[in-house]
């Protein structure tokens, strides 16, 4: 920013903020896009059982790992389609970053209502054998589907 060289008693000094609100609108955007994607790790589309004793859960953990599992028994992790070699890491890789950041790493799964849970029971075993206690099933109430 260039000061002008010469002051007078009329003309106060005044600073540019211009590219102060560039930077702010550019954060703003910036945090939209990077919540957009959080949400975006149910992607897949898939046909939840029915249970009437669920509970809406809106709060973001941040040390949550959302596994889809498809009718065919498909595996996905924030939309892309995954083997179970790489859910079954992915499961591994949560447990130390969640105790490094001094939280409980939870796994949510979202299984198909008309799949087979073969591969969901293969999961929660997994996640038993990482010591990862916190595992949420998503389900859907009467009449939201």
């Amino acid at each position: 920013m260039r000061l002008p060289t010469q002051y007078s008693q009329r003309t106060p000094l005044r600073f540019n903020i211009t590219p102060l609100i560039d930077v702010v609108f550019l954060l703003i955007i910036f945090f939209l896009v990077a919540s957009h994607f959080v949400r975006s790790e149910q992607a897949e589309p898939v046909a939840l059982p029915l249970a009437t004793g669920g509970e809406i859960d809106n709060e973001q953990a941040p040390h949550r790992l959302t596994i889809t599992i498809g009718e065919d028994g498909s595996l996905f992790i924030g939309g892309e389609s995954q083997t179970e070699a790489e859910v079954k890491l992915r499961i591994e890789e949560l447990r130390p970053a969640a105790d490094a950041a001094g939280v409980k790493p939870e796994v949510r799964l979202r299984g198909h209502k008309d799949g087979q849970y073969g591969a969901m029971r293969k999961l929660v075993e997994h996640c038993a054998a990482q010591n990862i206690r916190s595992i949420r099933f998503a389900v859907a109430r009467p009449g939201e589907q």
